[in-house]
């Protein structure tokens, strides 16, 4: 059986108000082996309409979806991502360019040709909608409040499967008024995703962060080097915290089955074989 553990993206939220991950966690756990499990999982996240990935992402500033995924084979040392799509379960979209192709990261129309028969999204979630329509008339879709703690959230998984192979699957719906274009951290390996033989990582905040201080690489090379993933985790997120105060999770798997979670926020949902875990939640 896989060893999985899921993340809903950190958040402005109280910790009572943040959903269960139980059934995104049991989604992958039969699955052939730790990218299977990854993709079952994450597509688990992405039909949540509570979550900021499929079918509840949230609009950018033009009021439309444009989403962002990426996959990782620790065991085969390969990675796909995907960005500026719409389509109902991303992830599958990454796997996609991830087997069917030779590329890495591809953006929209390229990235749906390759995705051909995948279910589109018309739009979010009426929730979303609404919001984005009380946001336009009150101007905070103004970029000044561009990264608010209301406006961030990713979902991702990490696995490792009996045959000691680890992958890392993330997958997001963006930043709540995000330019038309803009591509977040989750496509970008080593930014919002990585993995290797030895460990597995994915974040979770605002990507531009993530994209500049490479913080999952980061973490994935601290254990490499023989840190145990907590620690490498809080590492990483004590120094997010010193370049920019920003909300920001990290959630690290090794090949021995260790686990670190650690995050600045307001609350972070995390769950694991023996259900919700407690994040070292930082300064």
């Amino acid at each position: 059986m896989n060893l999985i553990y899921v993340h809903g993206g950190v958040s402005g939220r109280e910790r009572e108000e943040l959903p269960s991950l139980e059934g995104p966690r049991r989604a992958g756990l039969g699955a052939a082996g730790a990218l299977d499990a990854v993709e079952a999982s994450v597509r688990s996240l992405e039909d949540n309409p509570a979550l900021n990935a499929g079918l509840g992402s949230v609009l950018n500033r033009r009021g439309k979806v444009e989403l962002d995924a990426g996959l990782a084979d620790g065991a085969a040392g390969r990675f796909a991502g995907v960005a500026g799509v719409d389509v109902r379960h991303p992830i599958s979209l990454a796997r996609r360019v991830l087997e069917d192709t030779p590329h890495v990261l591809l953006i929209g129309e390229a990235a749906l040709e390759v995705g051909e028969g995948l279910e589109r999204l018309e739009g979010s979630t009426a929730e979303q909608h609404e919001r984005w329509a009380r946001a336009e008339a009150s101007g905070e879709l103004a970029l000044d409040r561009y990264g608010a703690s209301e406006h961030v959230d990713t979902v991702g998984a990490v696995a490792l499967d009996v045959a000691a192979h680890l992958a890392a699957g993330s997958s997001t719906g963006g930043v709540f008024g995000q330019m038309p274009g803009r591509v977040g951290d989750s496509p970008i390996f080593g930014a919002g995703i990585y993995a290797s033989a030895e460990v597995a990582v994915v974040g979770t905040g605002v990507g531009e962060l993530f994209l500049e201080t490479l913080a999952c690489f980061r973490a994935g090379a601290l254990v490499e080097g023989g840190l145990d993933p907590q620690s490498a985790c809080e590492r990483v997120i004590r120094y997010l915290g010193e370049v920019d105060p920003l909300e920001a999770g990290l959630l690290a798997l090794d090949g021995a089955g260790r686990v670190g979670a650690a995050f600045r926020g307001g609350s972070w949902a995390v769950e694991g074989p023996d259900g919700p875990l407690n994040p070292a939640r930082l300064p």
